[in-house]
């Protein structure tokens, strides 16, 4: 499949928390063969979720997932962002409600919580867009969302990344593993030579495994520590092609006078 995030709240974007969410996403993302296209960030305005929505769903993925935006306060503004960008109502989903106020009853009966009942904030996050089916929230009290518009599927899950994770596991990590694809993956550590020395090479063989990603990460200095990795989605007998490509590369190495350090 192929599948965007769309990370909302303007917290990530001005430094106050750091964006771990994407990065826990993208990993369990392609470890099931899928293709992660883009990620994109932006701020808790209507107007910029509900455009942003739009293009997106122009790209047609199997998939799109976002996270945050979800809570009673006013700057929650996700769900209903969606909902402009669908052309959908808002409307009370009876499920989410009920599953809301067990969560709150149940944090009065224990004294986590000393407001009783359901406010006009807590009510709030029981609104959906139509269409919507609410996804349980173990972690939490806003329940996550599950939408279809076109051939996209869209989860909509919390910021939290405790809430997001549980709703993750619960829900897409099985819709992954169900429709899984192949994703190989070959790194190997060198030392002795540069990151520009090897270029050339690199680019040689990426025209003859044109399905194989093949990219250089330095890792310390300018020659103390490159890394080579080897990536690819799909590919018929990849394990063996990556592992041909990957013999190739360290008899350049050797050539130039390197030295292979570790190979993962």
């Amino acid at each position: 499949m192929i599948i965007e995030l769309l990370m909302i709240g303007n917290e990530i974007l001005i430094g106050k928390t750091q964006d771990t969410n994407s990065n826990w996403m993208a990993k369990r993302i392609v470890k099931y063969g899928h293709r992660l296209k883009r990620i994109t960030t932006i701020e808790d305005d209507i107007g910029v979720i509900s455009r942003t929505l739009q293009t997106i769903l122009e790209r047609k993925p199997d998939m799109l997932i976002i996270t945050g935006g979800l809570g009673p306060t006013f700057d929650d503004m996700t769900l209903v962002g969606i909902a402009k960008g669908l052309n959908r109502e808002l409307e009370l989903n009876q499920h989410a409600y009920n599953s809301i106020k067990r969560a709150y009853d149940h944090a009065f009966k224990r004294g986590i919580l000393k407001l009783e009942g359901m406010t006009k904030e807590r009510e709030k996050m029981s609104y959906l867009p139509q269409g919507s089916i609410p996804l349980p929230n173990i972690r939490g009290t806003a329940p996550g969302v599950e939408l279809k518009e076109g051939k996209t599927s869209i989860f909509v899950l919390p910021g939290v990344p405790a809430e997001m994770k549980a709703i993750f596991l619960n829900v897409i990590k099985p819709i992954l593993k169900d429709k899984r694809g192949k994703f190989v993956e070959k790194n190997l550590l060198f030392m002795g030579i540069g990151e520009s020395q090897i270029a050339p090479y690199v680019t040689k063989l990426e025209k003859k495994y044109p399905k194989l990603w093949i990219k250089t990460h330095p890792r310390i200095g300018l020659s103390l520590e490159v890394e080579i990795s080897i990536t690819g989605f799909n590919i018929e007998n990849g394990d063996e092609i990556a592992e041909r490509a990957l013999d190739e590369i360290r008899e350049i190495i050797l050539s130039l006078n390197g030295r292979i350090r570790e190979r993962k």
